[in-house]
């Protein structure tokens, strides 16, 4: 199967690059979509990749914030047949939230989901779409912690809680020797995404893992907001879990990225805009 990057933080060559994550997947004949970065940019890159929007089967939103969710307009342009499914709590409002106050709005664009509400499916939980295709919700308790420590809110009705991140799914395409993981930002912890999948998957290796890590500081790529340790502790359990490469960057920024490599080598590669990985 192949895995291409439509956009990323990163740019190369002329290919652009956004602070969002957008990504396709060639699998078993068809074709999928997750995410589509913070804008359209992911598809003016896709044309540049020669990568045909149009031919796109099916598409599945990782989470509700704004730097994946951001392109549907462009991609719902060119593509008219493919359904997008998400988790039934990405109907919900997010914002970030310091010291009390909510400072920004960051859950999907205003007016994509009505716009487009006959393109949108949503999902409770776990579904097995066919053709080794399948989404897990989180499973893992005390969510909300990490909420807390990323200042991640939800609001239900007129009510603002700490995000217990049901609105986060993990995309698993089944191979013959193994699987392949997609989580755009691992808001619920990429040690507990890869003990869930291996849970629902006890006999099948996890080859590849594709995603940000969500360890950026506030301040941007070149902060963190872990310490070194926590950091490197996440590492030693990756390594421990199996033999999987881990394809990350986004949100994980670059200083946890190289404090993740002082452990993990070449198990955990760089991603970038106009990246393609055969798995």
């Amino acid at each position: 199967m192949e895995v291409r990057v439509l956009v990323e933080n990163n740019e190369c060559g002329i290919l652009k690059g956004e602070h969002g994550l957008a990504l396709t997947v060639d699998h078993k004949g068809r074709k999928y979509l997750v995410d589509t970065g913070a804008s359209g940019m992911f598809a003016e890159n896709a044309g540049k990749m020669k990568v045909d929007l149009s031919d796109i089967d099916m598409g599945f939103l990782s989470h509700a914030h704004y730097d994946h969710s951001g392109g549907y307009p462009e991609f719902f342009a060119v593509n008219t047949k493919a359904k997008v499914y998400m988790q039934e709590a990405a109907r919900k409002k997010y914002y970030f939230k310091i010291a009390g106050f909510i400072k920004k709005y960051i859950g999907i664009p205003a007016g994509i989901l009505d716009k487009y509400s006959d393109r949108f499916e949503y999902v409770e939980g776990y579904r097995d779409f066919g053709n080794g295709v399948h989404i897990l919700p989180h499973t893992t308790p005390g969510l909300i912690r990490r909420a807390e420590h990323a200042h991640m809110c939800a609001m239900t009705g007129s009510k603002v809680e700490f995000d217990d991140f049901s609105h986060e799914q993990t995309v698993v395409f089944v191979e013959e020797d193994g699987l392949v993981c997609i989580n755009s930002c691992s808001h619920g912890g990429v040690e507990n995404i890869i003990e869930e999948v291996s849970k629902v998957f006890p006999d099948r290796p996890i080859k590849a893992f594709f995603g940000g890590f969500h360890m950026m500081g506030l301040k941007g790529p070149d902060t963190c907001s872990f310490k070194k340790e926590e950091v490197q502790a996440v590492a030693e359990k990756l390594m421990n879990a199996g033999d999987t490469v881990y394809y990350s960057g986004h949100c994980t920024g670059t200083v946890a990225f190289d404090w993740l490599q002082e452990i993990m080598g070449d198990r955990i590669q760089k991603l970038h805009s106009g990246k393609t990985v055969t798995v």
